[in-house]
């Protein structure tokens, strides 16, 4: 049988990953200090798309892109008027949304434990088995088998609480999506390196 035929959140997570290619959203962010004081808040939309492509529009409150491409990693800050851009690292590409899109790996990357029903979703947590991992753990709360929302720790701390609405999977995304040139007139800091080897996921 499927392994989604089960129950829990690693069944939710099986069944919203299965067969999919591409994934787009939108979302509201706010991010905690360590003793749970509220810091940032922002929201926007979102895609990703095999293999090792990103995208997150920041829309409010101040307009930010981060495209990764799968040879770089472009920001742009609007606002600021400059795009610091680096090498797409296979690190990165170890983020906890990557299992979205490759649930395969996921039991290479990270232990996960089953946190049960909380707050109307199933809970799932991810540990990174990596020493060198930028976080402690991330939680994906699942409820009517979509990913409702994603609570990570980092190594200090800090908590970024993430609510997402509107999924949809394998749309026709525009061509653009995941490719970034610099506007004319911006600062661009870094160094771009064209073909950088990254691994795609799922090898």
């Amino acid at each position: 049988m499927p392994a989604f035929a089960a129950d829990g959140a690693r069944a939710d997570l099986d069944r919203f990953s299965e067969n999919v290619q591409n994934l787009s959203a939108s979302f509201e962010q706010q991010v905690y200090d360590d003793s749970g004081t509220a810091l940032d808040a922002a929201s926007g939309t979102l895609a990703l798309a095999r293999p090792n492509r990103f995208r997150w529009d920041y829309l409010e409150p101040e307009e930010q892109r981060i495209v990764a491409d799968g040879d770089n990693i472009w920001i742009y800050d609007v606002e600021l008027e400059q795009v610091s851009v680096r090498p797409q690292s296979f690190d990165e590409q170890q983020s906890p949304l990557a299992v979205l899109l490759d649930v395969a790996s996921l039991d290479q990357q990270f232990n996960t434990e089953d946190r049960g029903d909380k707050d109307g979703a199933s809970w799932l947590r991810l540990t990174p088995k990596s020493e060198d991992a930028e976080f402690a753990h991330v939680d994906l709360g699942f409820r009517d088998h979509q990913l409702a929302r994603m609570v990570m720790v980092d190594i200090v701390g800090q908590r970024t609480e993430i609510v997402f609405q509107d999924w949809k999977r394998n749309t026709t995304l525009p061509p653009a999506t995941f490719y970034f040139e610099p506007p004319k007139g911006v600062d661009v800091v870094g160094d771009v390196r064209p073909g950088a080897k990254v691994q795609p996921v799922g090898e």
